[in-house]
């Protein structure tokens, strides 16, 4: 019974944030290769690939990766990605889309 009660607990935990989630992220260094294995199939694409958006919630001061599908319940922030050609990032953006 207790590890019943104490896997039910985990399970219901609130996820905390990582305050370096993103620091990895490096203007004309980091590659789409490491950002996809770092924080998996973004929420959305654009120009083939080119651009990707990912949307994060916060929590405890760090950021976390908000479910993706239909909904955008619990994300706070949109962060926005763009390569080139050759799949070095150039640019990238956090955008606030909802206080958390």
């Amino acid at each position: 019974m207790t590890v019943l009660c104490l896997g039910i607990a985990s399970c219901s935990a609130v996820p905390v944030g990582r305050q370096d989630l993103l620091d990895f992220l490096v203007d004309g260094a980091t590659r789409r290769q490491e950002v996809l294995a770092r924080l998996g199939p973004p929420s959305a694409h654009f120009e083939s690939s080119r651009i990707l958006a990912y949307r994060l919630a916060s929590s405890d001061g760090g950021y976390l990766l908000a479910a993706s599908g239909g909904s955008w319940a619990g994300t706070h922030f949109n962060l926005m990605l763009v390569f080139d050609p050759d799949g070095v990032l150039q640019r990238h953006s956090l955008v606030q889309i909802r206080a958390p």
